[in-house]
């Protein structure tokens, strides 16, 4: 049977995973916009250099 630290144990470890999925889908958000914007002036820059060109 479980007793109330195996409870705690519990919830404190569930705890601790959610907090690292969050964090997880954080920095996959905050990398996939930082890319995106890279990619949008990368191909702005190509565009402005071939018009040049």
């Amino acid at each position: 049977m479980y007793n109330q630290s195996n409870k705690n144990t519990d919830c404190l470890a569930l705890a601790i995973r959610k907090e690292h999925r969050l964090v997880v889908v954080n920095k996959v958000i905050h990398q996939t916009i930082s890319i995106s914007w890279k990619a949008v002036l990368a191909t702005i820059a190509l565009t402005l250099v071939n018009m040049f060109v």
